[in-house]
């Protein structure tokens, strides 16, 4: 009995559980499964997997790209740029700006993080909600159970 209760507190607490919706972060997850988040995390670096709520409380789950203090662009012809650099698509694909996203260059402030879908043609990410306030983050995939067609 302690340690479900113990267990319980740990889930509320230091670790969290979250569904994956859709398929923007393909082939690394998909649509079902679940992924366990470390919640205490105070920082978090390029590539770091997490899970954040949007502005209308949409669960999204999105890799880590750029920093604060970060200067990014999706530019027209779907190049995506950190400090001025092109940086590649983990998966090959162009990184097209979102019609209602935020304006470019964006420069980054203390405690916002720009993330991205590794599918880009399926995500919802910064390129429509902006950037990441770590106030939002709800924390960093630390496992991924793949429930998906169970």
């Amino acid at each position: 009995m302690c340690a479900i209760g113990l267990a319980a507190i740990l889930l509320q607490t230091v670790f969290g559980l979250a569904v994956v919706r859709g398929g923007g972060m393909s082939p690394a997850s998909g649509d079902g499964d679940v992924a366990l988040t470390y919640r205490l995390e105070q920082a978090y670096s390029a590539n770091d997997v997490i899970v954040y709520r949007s502005q209308s409380g949409q669960q999204l789950i999105g890799r880590v790209v750029a920093l604060p203090g970060d200067v990014v662009e999706v530019t027209e012809d779907g190049t995506f740029k950190v400090n001025g650099s092109a940086q590649p698509s983990s998966n090959g694909q162009s990184t097209a700006p979102a019609e209602s996203g935020p304006a470019y260059p964006l420069t980054l402030g203390e405690g916002q993080y720009f993330v991205l879908g590794d599918d880009r043609m399926q995500a919802v990410d910064s390129r429509e909600v902006g950037a990441i306030g770590i106030n939002v983050v709800e924390g960093k995939v630390v496992a991924l159970l793949r429930l998906r067609g169970i």
